[in-house]
């Protein structure tokens, strides 16, 4: 089940990494970042409408606390009246966050699978080909057991491979040491721990760190102004620290293009934080919602008006 979601969503996004690649001059780096960017801009529809919600929310927490207040002793009763209220001001699952989760499900197992996998995804090497070099590779990694990263280690081991798989095809060789998957002096596809924390390849699991960090900071910033009572949540200080952690580890002993990934994806996801914040402000927006609220409560007041004169005739 796990290979056949990558297949579905992996083949079409590798083709648009394959695509970005030659655009941008043959330089996988550059094209991850500039596929980052589109997947940001795809996804911002969604991220608006969230941050709309996020609004709305904010506006109507005071009616959800006098039902709460109204029907304390009675569970089942306020559950009804918060649902009843959540159905009549047109919240529900794909308001709520989730519909912007499914939308980024795709893109993200898309992206993944083709990072992970571009001797299947981006150069397209038939399958008996790419098991035979990923087979040949796993003793000649330090993390074979992963075997997620092989196809990536084949990219930095072609020497070695070629003295391992005589039959291989010319062809094949010619593909894969034409892929660029470089990027200011790094091998994309090597791993930060093997070289530890006094090489210069540290300096993409801490940009990654830092950059979830400034995001994680922000959020939490935004959150507590809107939603006091969700920020002193204890959960919110521990994902605050969890992300960002989590991303130095990952960072340090996965591949570094997926570290790049990481660490483009929270800078740009700071900078549409902020520039939607300020944009559509929570007080702003709900401004705006009341004006166009009391404009639509006006129509409707005239237009019943115009019907009672109509029927008085």
């Amino acid at each position: 089940m796990y290979n056949f979601f990558y297949n579905i969503f992996s083949y079409p996004f590798g083709w648009v990494l394959w695509f970005l690649y030659k655009i941008c001059g043959g330089n996988y780096a550059f094209a991850l970042i500039l596929f980052t960017l589109i997947a940001k801009l795809i996804l911002l529809p969604s991220t608006i409408s969230t941050q709309k919600n996020q609004a709305k929310t904010l506006r109507t927490r005071s009616k959800i606390e006098k039902i709460r207040q109204k029907y304390a002793g009675d569970q089942a009763k306020m559950n009804a009246e918060i649902q009843a209220f959540y159905e009549k001001e047109g919240y529900g699952s794909m308001t709520a966050g989730c519909g912007t989760l499914l939308i980024q499900f795709p893109i993200i197992m898309g992206l993944y699978g083709a990072i992970y996998k571009p001797l299947s995804y981006i150069i397209r090497l038939d399958k008996a080909t790419v098991n035979a070099l990923s087979d040949a590779v796993a003793p000649l990694v330090a993390n074979s057991k992963n075997v997620r990263l092989n196809e990536i280690a084949v990219l930095s081991h072609i020497d070695e491979l070629k003295a391992k798989l005589p039959d291989i095809k010319a062809g094949v060789w010619q593909s894969l040491e034409s892929f660029d998957f470089t990027a200011f002096g790094f091998n994309l596809g090597d791993t930060p721990s093997m070289y530890g924390w006094k090489s210069i390849y540290a300096l993409v699991p801490i940009a990654a760190f830092l950059a979830a960090m400034a995001s994680s900071i922000y959020s939490f910033i935004r959150t507590r102004k809107s939603t006091p009572d969700a920020a002193n949540n204890m959960s919110m200080g521990c994902m605050l620290l969890f992300m960002p952690f989590m991303s130095l580890w990952l960072g340090y002993t996965f591949p570094i293009g997926i570290g790049v990934y990481w660490a483009i994806n929270s800078i740009l996801s700071l900078i549409q934080m902020v520039i939607i914040n300020k944009i559509y402000e929570p007080k702003r927006v709900i401004a705006k919602m009341m004006i166009d609220e009391s404009i639509a409560r006006r129509e409707k007041e005239a237009n019943v008006k115009e019907e009672k004169a109509l029927l008085s005739k």
